[in-house]
């Protein structure tokens, strides 16, 4: 990076804010794992934390084929899908917000700065899974899930679609996100 672009870079402004929801909103880490830990008992498998590198930070189809593979299921990753997602629904009402995200939400909407929603999960997920959280679907500009763009993340896809419905150049979105890929 030159020192022209670099300059470019600090003197950008933040007109949005495009937030992750699982692991940044909201703890739903925690439900997951006990739900896919006695999904797995059922096959006679025990959870490896390690194993959970092929999980996280990933579609739904690309973290179901993961587990299937990884676990040597006797499924399909659909079959898996089918499966595992009315135990993840029973419990998603059990998820709670991480600290400060209901601060920060409130700060945003009450300033009037544009913020959206951008998650790997299913935007029939996404809603669910907020409806538990008072004002939160009412006060994002935009929700998106990976549902709804060509790829998900670790592809921006989802960012800049985000930014896009939004009308916010990418270069003036802060985005927030717990997952590194």
């Amino acid at each position: 990076m030159t020192i022209t672009e670099l300059k470019d870079h600090v003197d950008t402004k933040i007109s949005a804010v495009i937030l992750d929801l699982d692991g940044t909103l909201l703890d739903t880490e925690i439900a997951t794992r006990s739900v896919l830990s006695e999904f797995l008992a059922g096959y006679g498998k025990v959870l490896i934390t390690d194993k959970e590198h092929g999980r996280v930070g990933r579609t739904q189809k690309e973290s179901a084929a993961a587990i299937v593979k990884n676990y040597e299921l006797p499924l399909t990753p659909e079959q898996f899908i089918d499966e595992i997602t009315p135990l993840y629904r029973a419990k998603w009402k059990d998820s709670k917000t991480l600290p400060g995200a209901n601060r920060l939400i409130q700060h945003l909407h009450k300033h009037e700065i544009p913020f959206a929603l951008a998650s790997n999960s299913l935007r029939e997920y996404i809603d669910a899974k907020i409806s538990y959280q008072k004002g939160w679907k009412e006060w994002f500009a935009v929700i998106l899930g990976s549902d709804e763009v060509l790829s998900g993340k670790p592809s921006p896809d989802l960012f800049l679609e985000a930014a896009k419905r939004i009308s916010v150049d990418p270069c003036n979105c802060l985005v927030i996100e717990d997952s590194l890929r």
